[in-house]
């Protein structure tokens, strides 16, 4: 018998081991991390129970933008042996499903093969850019307070339909993870040790203040928005999405 539901919060260890073994992750370095995420909900960690085995799991996070609300899909796994056998397909079909149900119609990925979710209704965005940014030797500007960062932000945010609103919980995510957040240009840089992954500037500048060897990872729409200095890009992975009026505009810092 098949059962797509929701996890129990009794079924958290088993859903982590499971999505540790598809992805080769270490489970003991992975526990504390995946139960002190502040987005951490059971109730948004999904999965098909063939009898009592979980057989595949994804887990949804809510999403906010001008146009609406949506939710985004990370996490697709399903265990090494039941693959090819349409399980995530399955479960996929069910979320959307529900995302309908509760007025979360738009659902948005991240993905390095499109092809399970084009055939599940999701059609490829945008993409996003990986590339070493143009640095130079000036010093980084002033470190800056999470709510200076905040009140920038939400208005950048409020500016256009596509972009993703923060509220609480995601801004406690944000803060949850290091990063330092500088002052640059009108507004500010936010790098974590050897990546940057979102900076709201005036665009157009030919280096940033940063140490060299920093990447660049973000949409190819917020790349060209900043005209963030980069060399050599390569596409790291696709965004797709479903019932989306329009391109996301939004950071990495917020990848599902």
């Amino acid at each position: 018998m098949t059962e797509i539901r929701p996890i129990r919060h009794s079924e958290g260890r088993a859903f982590l081991e499971l999505l540790c073994d598809v992805f080769s992750l270490d489970f003991n370095r992975a526990v504390d991390v995946f139960f002190a995420e502040p987005l951490y909900e059971p109730n948004r960690k999904w999965a098909l129970f063939e009898g009592r085995e979980m057989v595949s799991i994804l887990t949804t996070t809510p999403l906010i933008f001008g146009w609406g609300r949506a939710f985004g899909i990370a996490g697709v796994a399903t265990r090494k042996d039941r693959q090819g056998q349409g399980h995530a397909s399955q479960l996929i079909q069910r979320i959307v499903a529900e995302g309908e149900r509760i007025g979360e119609r738009g659902a948005l990925l991240f993905a390095k093969d499109t092809s399970l979710y084009e055939r599940n209704g999701f059609e490829p965005l945008d993409h996003v850019v990986r590339a070493e940014i143009v640095t130079n030797p000036e010093p980084e500007g002033r470190i800056m307070e999470s709510e200076e960062i905040e009140i920038l932000y939400d208005n950048w945010a409020r500016g256009h339909s596509n972009r993703l609103r923060r509220d609480a919980r995601r801004w406690a995510y944000w803060q949850w993870n290091y990063r330092v957040p500088t002052e640059y240009r009108g507004g500010y840089l936010c790098h974590e040790t050897s990546t940057l992954r979102e900076g709201l500037f005036r665009a157009g500048p030919s280096s940033l203040p940063l140490p060299p060897g920093i990447e660049w990872l973000g949409t190819s729409l917020m790349t060209d928005q900043l005209q963030v200095p980069i060399r050599d890009p390569k596409i790291d992975l696709y965004l797709m999405g479903r019932n989306v009026p329009g391109v996301p505009q939004m950071f990495m810092t917020d990848q599902f």
